[in-house]
């Protein structure tokens, strides 16, 4: 994926020894509670402008990792920086200027979408919230991010099930850049689309990161999208970050035995 120059003066977003614990079961149950560790001691720095890529098996924690990146989760353990600044423990009042500079793609357009809205309201919600524009420079700001994103102006009175998968995701991406934001994580936001529309998505997402500087961490379980998207990878396992390096690099020369694993199990076009 083309993009931005990549800025390596100083780390857009950094994670130090990043930790997610959860409580499962009860002290009524005969196994009482537990503990598990959904992400682990992950070190992880991403810099302005280019794509982190962050691959792994299903329940590897890389979807609990996203949102501990955007702070939807609480961090158990170990420091989380958005541009030199802790925001590990920060209130959800803290947070609140950060939202606009920090956005999230979500797996599944139709659960992220409220099936009783229309879709307009949903990608002016942010606009509302955080932005200090009229109704009328609030509707004209919609109108721009659909047409940035591929769709037509018709398209803001339908709801969500009025559109296709691949549609529904270009509304959730509008969604996301609404505020002009600096940093945006995917989580697997092509898994649940056809093949032909993976590649229409992911070269929107190329667009949309030239045009508007974009940083992204995209995250996947399909390789050849990784590969195709990344200029850095990172590969995941059992909650922990195992390998980190250059796309090429990691692919032409994986270090770690389960990247091995991995990428051996990518199917060969003969």
């Amino acid at each position: 994926m083309s993009g931005p120059m990549i800025d390596k003066n100083r780390p857009i977003l950094e994670t130090r020894s990043l930790g997610k614990r959860f409580s499962i079961g009860s002290r009524f149950s005969a196994e009482g509670k537990r503990t598990v560790h959904a992400v682990d001691n992950v070190s992880l720095t991403v810099w302005r402008g280019e794509t982190v890529g962050l691959v792994g098996e299903s329940g590897c924690g890389k979807s609990t990792l996203a949102r501990c990146l955007v702070r939807l989760y609480d961090i158990s353990d170990g420091e989380l920086l958005f541009e030199g600044n802790d925001i590990t423990s920060k209130s959800l009042s803290e947070l609140r200027p950060l939202r606009r500079r920090l956005q999230m793609v979500f797996q599944d357009p139709s659960a992220s979408l409220n099936p009783r809205r229309r879709v307009g309201d949903l990608v002016a919600e942010p606009l509302r919230i955080h932005g200090r524009l009229s109704s009328s420079e609030i509707t004209k700001r919609v109108a721009e991010l659909f047409d940035l994103v591929g769709l037509l102006p018709d398209h803001v009175m339908r709801f969500p099930h009025e559109f296709s998968g691949g549609q529904r995701q270009r509304v959730g991406i509008a969604r996301a850049i609404a505020l002009n934001p600096d940093l945006v994580v995917l989580d697997e936001p092509v898994s649940a689309l056809d093949v032909s529309v993976q590649a229409q998505i992911v070269n929107l997402l190329a667009d949309l990161q030239e045009k508007l500087n974009l940083t992204y961490i995209f995250i996947a379980h399909d390789l050849s999208v990784v590969r195709q998207v990344s200029t850095r990878i990172a590969v995941m396992y059992l909650g922990s970050i195992v390998e980190e390096g250059p796309a090429e690099d990691v692919f032409a020369a994986p270090a770690h035995p389960y990247s091995q694993a991995l990428i051996s199990a990518v199917p060969v076009v003969e």
